[in-house]
């Protein structure tokens, strides 16, 4: 897909930004925050996750352990120019950030979480259409409806259009068995935000993963969006510097 490589800034700077994409994006919603970042001097990296970018078919031939494969990988990358990481995931990026802080025993500097999913909005349709018509469907079509941030305010973010169910089983699977589990495991510093509207993942979300972080410091930040994404409604700014403060904080 145009414009859905990955995004690699090097400033040389000893703190670096890891940024992880959403289920079915691409680092392009992280266009603008590599952009704000790296005028502050960090480096960034936002890379294509396994399976993302080119076409739907190619995400259904992958399963987790090569989504968290890449996003390790990345982290790595990254660490070869600056010394401490801090890991911003978008979505489902969030829950392959916290994979990424029990898998290297807490090494990242902190994390940060936007729009994290523990709980869908709709989570019991979801999983009731995945265990009717999902056994005969190989697709799930995005709703426009929902999926707003494809469609408003003239954002053309570069997103797959349909789900593979397969996919779709994984990714709640990997929620239910792997995020939930283990946020006890994490106790990096941590800033948990969520949209108070957000249509696609319930803002309980935010709630549970800030009660069962084993983070000493930790922090909440509510912000006003219908979207589900930071990128869409003129709030990027103002997260853009919520998380400029918590690398101040946590430096």
């Amino acid at each position: 897909m145009i414009g859905a490589g990955p995004i690699f800034i090097d400033n040389h700077s000893d703190i670096g930004i890891l940024m992880l994409h959403g289920f079915t994006s691409t680092p392009d919603e992280f266009k603008e925050m590599s952009v704000y970042f790296s005028n502050k001097g960090f480096s960034v990296h936002a890379p294509l996750i396994t399976g993302h970018g080119t076409m739907p078919e190619n995400l259904l031939k992958t399963n987790p352990g090569d989504w968290t494969a890449s996003v390790k990988r990345a982290y790595f990358e990254l660490k070869k120019t600056s010394k401490k990481i801090l890991i911003v995931g978008n979505s489902f990026g969030s829950n392959l950030g916290f994979w990424l802080i029990k898998e290297l025993q807490n090494e990242p500097m902190g994390i940060v979480t936007l729009d994290a999913p523990i709980f869908l909005k709709y989570h019991w349709l979801a999983v009731a259409r995945l265990n009717t018509y999902g056994f005969f469907k190989s697709y799930y079509q995005k709703s426009p409806r929902v999926y707003q941030t494809d469609y408003i305010d003239g954002v053309d973010r570069i997103t797959y259009p349909v789900i593979p169910v397969k996919s779709l089983r994984q990714f709640l699977n990997f929620i239910k068995t792997e995020t939930i589990p283990n946020l006890d495991k994490v106790t990096v510093p941590a800033l948990v935000t969520h949209s108070k509207s957000d249509p696609v993942i319930h803002p309980r979300s935010a709630t549970y993963i800030y009660n069962h972080l084993a983070s000493q410091y930790k922090k909440n930040y509510w912000f006003l969006s219908e979207y589900h994404g930071f990128t869409v409604d003129g709030r990027r700014t103002e997260i853009f510097q919520k998380i400029s403060d918590f690398i101040k904080e946590i430096s």
